[in-house]
This record gives structure tokens, C-alpha cells and sequence, in this order.
């Protein structure tokens, strides 16, 4: 009999795989950080010994989602400037808390993201940090976050232009675009063979670089092999800008200097036109659709059905706590699946396992990771988790899939394995004190809304906090 690290018994299995399988009463086998082997439990007991084995009876198995854009600082910052337009929203809250921000506040704000993302199923997420106006070394925090809640974490190191910021807001740190190449090429370094975190890059906006810095950009990610991710088209401000500086669209500045490819992950892009699409169709970019941020912000709906008429690859993001309020990516895949259907009133548009596959198998595909993620299959990364059912959400079942995108909730993720650890069993994250982070968060965000002057009004309202700041 061979022992191997860990075998869950008598689950279903939705494999995500080409074929869309699914199997009942399976085994899986796990050795290491990969998928050993996919049996019948009867055939795999009798073959393997596991150093831990879990029960999967009356559960099915998950590919992990894969989370293509959020904003890991910001979990300390939900609840602020609501009820606004992005730029509005950015300069009431998040632009005024920036030269405040210390390592403490990014890191207790991104572990707790990162612990609400595992408990919605999340088990890698792409980070989007353009948190650098107070001091340096804050994209360390974020590291540290991924490191100790053992999730596959994407570090994409952004870079803002601190003039765009609003009157009166000044940063202590005016980071240069040498500075920015100079730590990216320090954090490459810092994340290189570990088995979990890599790296991205990852400009703002259409304005947070000059041309050349965009040409620099395009030769360090092909030198280093890392993707670029950037916001773009997400409201009409980008088209805006760029007609005006350049006399093109953002996507065409781009393009001419070489960042659109099939490395790149455009975020939100929502106002598109037809000359846009076409340049996003023949350079063969990837998409992360962030829709409840969207429809928060009021900045429309991205035109996902015509994207993937052009076959482009599409993901789904939650985008940061600050826009969102949450990074529950459950929430997101419901809104996605129903977004879409209700505007173009057409209930067939996007079925459950097409918005699925945005968040598992095409999700891995957009960060560059389909060989490894996004199915369960032998060889593949041990990235997965155990969906029960058993909950008034989300029974009956008749269909897991179904079930899964429409009625469920983070109480329904039970166990997460990610890189063959598992990181959450039976509702327990095991690799930290949950109960700590949560009061360590409220206590670091409090304290940050003091510090900006963001603690005892909301939208002209008078509010009161209570003892939990304690």
C-alpha cells in the first residue's frame, strides 16, 4: 500500500476539466503540492494509505477559484465613501487615508482579505498594491499576508502618479518610475522559487506612466516572464485623457508601445468601443470582469457576452473591500451569472457553468496558469476545496453546479486545500488565529480613519463606531 499525504474519500468531484466531468464517490489523492490520482474511493483505499484523511461524503469538490483583481489594503477601508462615482469615491476615502497608511494597516488589511477570500472558495488571488505614498516596503505586507495564510498569491506591484491625487492630499513618498522598476525588480527576487507567490506588474491607469516607461514596462515583464494587469476603459475618463494627450484611446497608447498581448489582464473594461474591441481581439488579451465593484460604482456593465464572442478569455475578480465591501467571491459569481442575464434580458446568457469556468478553469488561463490550476486533474496543483451543501441556502441540490452559483454561501465552503495544505477544515482556518486578525484589523482601521480624518462621519452623517475599536 502506498502512503501518500492526503486522500478525501467518498466526495463527487467536479473536475472542470475539458470534458466537464463529473464523478461520484470519488478519491482525491494528493502527494505533495500536486493531484497523485483521481479513483473510485474503493479502488483508491485499497491502493493508498493517507497520512490525513478526510471524509468527503455528501460534499463535492471544487477546483479553487481564482481571483484575477482585488485590493488587499482596502479591507481596511470598507464602508467609506459609499454611495458615489469612482473618482469621487477615491478622493473622499481611499486617495485621503494613502499618506497615512504604515506597514500595519496593509498587512492586517490583507490578511484579513485573504482569509475572507479562502472562506469563499478563493484559493489564488491576484493583488493589485498601489498603496505606496507613506513609506516604502508596503508591498512586503501584502507578501507576509499571502506567506502566513498559505494562499496562492499574485503580487502585482502597481505604480501611481501622486499628481492625479486630490487638493490638498500630498504623499510622503513621490515614488519615480525608477524607484518602481527597482522594486520590482527587488520583490522578483524576493518571490523567486517560492512555491506560492510570484509577481506582476501592474500600472494604475493610462496616466500613471509615460510612453516610455509603458516600453520599459513591456521589456522588464517579458525579461522577468511575469504578466501586466491594469485598470482600463473601466469609465470613459481613460478614452478621455488619452485622446487628449495622445490623440488615440488608452487601449491604442498601449498598444503602441507594445503592452497589449496575451500576458496582459485588462481590468473592468467597460466602456469599449468598436475600434477598442478589435485591438483587444487580435492582440488576444485577458479579462478580469469585476461586477459587483461595477455596479457599486455606477460605472456600467463590461460587455462580457461580445468579449467572449471574440474569444477572449474571461475571469472573474471581486475587486478591493473598499469598492466592494467584501471579497466574497460567491457573491461575485452569483452577480456575474445574473448581471448579465437581467440588461440584455436574456435568461440563457451565461449559464452556470460557463460563469464557473470564469472562475476556475478560464480564470487560470488569464493569469497564465493553465497547465497547473483552474480543474482538478492528475498532475495539476492540489488547489481545491469541499463545497457542503448541507445548509438551508443551499438545499435541495439538484444540481451541484447550480447550486453552487446561484444559492451558496462561504458557510458552504468547509474545507480548502491549497498547494496540497489544508488551510481551512471544517469551517477552522488552521494556519493563523482568525479571532485575532478580525480584532486586529478593526483596531489597525480605526486607527488609519483617525490618522486621515475619516473616523466619525460618513456621507454627512454622524457615526458611531462602538467598543469594538478596543
Amino acid at each position: 500500500m502506498e502512503t501518500v499525504d492526503l486522500i478525501i474519500v467518498h466526495a463527487a468531484i467536479v473536475t472542470m476539466d475539458k470534458d466537464l466531468r463529473m464523478l461520484d464517490d470519488h478519491a482525491l489523492v494528493v502527494q505533495g503540492n500536486r493531484i497523485a490520482a483521481i479513483e473510485p474511493s474503493g479502488a483508491a483505499l485499497a491502493k493508498y494509505e493517507g497520512r490525513k484523511t478526510i471524509d468527503g461524503r455528501d460534499q463535492f469538490i471544487f477546483p479553487g477559484f481564482i481571483n484575477t483583481h482585488t485590493h488587499l489594503f482596502q479591507s481596511g477601508l470598507k464602508g467609506l465613501g459609499r454611495d458615489k462615482p469612482l473618482y469621487e469615491w477615491l478622493d473622499s476615502s481611499v486617495r485621503r487615508a494613502l499618506p497615512h497608511m504604515v506597514y500595519e494597516n496593509v498587512y492586517h488589511a490583507a490578511r484579513a482579505g485573504c482569509i475572507e477570500n479562502i472562506r469563499s472558495g478563493v484559493t489564488t488571488v491576484l493583488d493589485y498594491m498601489y498603496a505606496h505614498c507613506s513609506q516604502v516596503g508596503l508591498d512586503d505586507a501584502v507578501f507576509q499576508a499571502f506567506d502566513e495564510t498559505g494562499i496562492r498569491g499574485i503580487l502585482g506591484r502597481a505604480h501611481t502618479n501622486t499628481a492625479s491625487l486630490p487638493a490638498g492630499v500630498t504623499c510622503p513618498v513621490n515614488e519615480t518610475e525608477e524607484m518602481f522598476f527597482a522594486d520590482v525588480e527587488r520583490l522578483v527576487e524576493k518571490a523567486r522559487g517560492h512555491a506560492r507567490i510570484s509577481l506582476a506588474i501592474a500600472p494604475g491607469i493610462i496616466w500613471d506612466m509615460d510612453e516610455q516607461g509603458y516600453r520599459r514596462m513591456r521589456r522588464e515583464a517579458d525579461r522577468h516572464g511575469i504578466p501586466i494587469t491594469m485598470h482600463l476603459d473601466e469609465t470613459h475618463d481613460d478614452d478621455e485623457y488619452a485622446l487628449q494627450r495622445y490623440g488615440v484611446s488608452a487601449a491604442e497608447v498601449l498598444d503602441r508601445n507594445g503592452v497589449l498581448g496575451e500576458d496582459f489582464i485588462g481590468v473592468h473594461l467597460v466602456h469599449l468601443s468598436e475600434r477598442t474591441l478589435e485591438l483587444l481581439a487580435k492582440r488576444r488579451i485577458k479579462v478580469s470582469h469585476n461586477p459587483v465593484s461595477n455596479m457599486i460604482l455606477a460605472s456600467g456593465v463590461s460587455p462580457v457576452g461580445e468579449l467572449k464572442g471574440l474569444g477572449l478569455d474571461i475571469s472573474l475578480g471581486t475587486d478591493g473591500a473598499a469598492s466592494n465591501d467584501s471579497q466574497n467571491m460567491l457573491e461575485v459569481i452569483k452577480t456575474a451569472a445574473i448581471l448579465h442575464k437581467c440588461i440584455h434580458q436574456d435568461a440563457a446568457l451565461l449559464p452556470a457553468i460557463d460563469i464557473l469556468k470564469m472562475a476556475t478553469c478560464e480564470g487560470a488561463k488569464v493569469i497564465g496558469r493553465g497547465d497547473e490550476l483552474g480543474s482538478i486533474e492528475a498532475g495539476k496543483r492540489a488547489d481545491f476545496f469541499l463545497f457542503d451543501p448541507r445548509n438551508i441556502a443551499c438545499v435541495p441540490v439538484a444540481d451541484p453546479v447550480s447550486s453552487l452559483v446561484y444559492s451558496s454561501n462561504p458557510t458552504a465552503v468547509q474545507t480548502v486545500v491549497i498547494d496540497g495544505r489544508v488551510v481551512m477544515e471544517q469551517g477552522k482556518i488552521g494556519t493563523l488565529d482568525e479571532a485575532a486578525a478580525i480584532r486586529d484589523l478593526q483596531r489597525s482601521a480605526y486607527g488609519l480613519r483617525q490618522r486621515a480624518g475619516l473616523g466619525n462621519e460618513i456621507n454627512g452623517r454622524k457615526v458611531i463606531v462602538g467598543p469594538f475599536t478596543s
